[in-house]
């Protein structure tokens, strides 16, 4: 089996949380070569043994081993990094929420198939083991005829936030846990008909969201 060489863009939480420690933990199949961060010195994050650390964006783009790039930025970067990273030929791998708009969205899948690689967005809720489970009882047709369906995403902090001062759609628990609930639903239903949704801010107007719910 061949081994799938991998560059990262970015070195924070995404990066070293919900990336590096599958890829390492499957050696026969990937090896993490080369990690981008525009600033390593002031990195929170211990080195992963035998990657290179890089400030030089060229290492991962232009380094012809490297055949998957995994796009593990903020979430405003993920369109320009993406986009470089499918015009250097790479496969590419970006952290949700995959782009600001979905205009941006549908010209990076063009781009992609343009230049014959793979683009995808990483919704790592779909391997949930509850979520594995609800799908293997819903196809095994037990349940019969489904009517309504409840998806919860329930999370607890027994503090009230007080670092966000203002509202920003993009940087929103809609936008950063609210698309792990849609894109389970998509994968098990398809495209629903219409979507209705109640976001509030119970901290006051202009506040960090702290409510969400869906309903298609």
């Amino acid at each position: 089996m061949r081994t799938i060489q991998v560059g990262m863009i970015g070195n924070g939480k995404s990066a070293n949380r919900y990336h590096a420690p599958f890829l390492l933990d499957l050696p026969e199949k990937f090896k993490i070569k080369t990690i981008y961060s525009r600033n390593h010195a002031r990195d929170s994050w211990a080195e992963i043994e035998g990657v290179c650390y890089t400030n030089q964006m060229e290492h991962v783009l232009l380094d012809p081993e490297i055949e998957l790039v995994v796009i593990a930025t903020r979430h405003d970067t993920h369109y320009e990094f993406a986009k470089q990273s499918l015009l250097a030929g790479k496969h590419t791998l970006v952290e949700k929420p995959f782009t600001m708009t979905s205009a941006q969205a549908i010209e990076l899948f063009a781009l992609a198939r343009e230049r014959d690689v793979m683009l995808q967005g990483y919704q790592n809720r779909r391997f949930d083991s509850d979520y594995l489970t609800m799908k293997a009882v819903i196809e095994s047709q037990k349940l019969g005829t489904l009517l309504e369906v409840e998806l919860h995403y329930d999370y607890y902090r027994p503090d009230v936030p007080q670092a966000v001062e203002s509202y920003s759609r993009m940087s929103s628990f809609v936008y950063g846990h609210a698309c792990h609930t849609l894109d389970q639903m998509l994968a098990l239903f398809g495209n629903p008909q219409r979507v209705v949704g109640d976001v509030r801010s119970l901290l006051g107007a202009g506040r960090i969201l702290t409510y969400f719910t869906k309903s298609p």
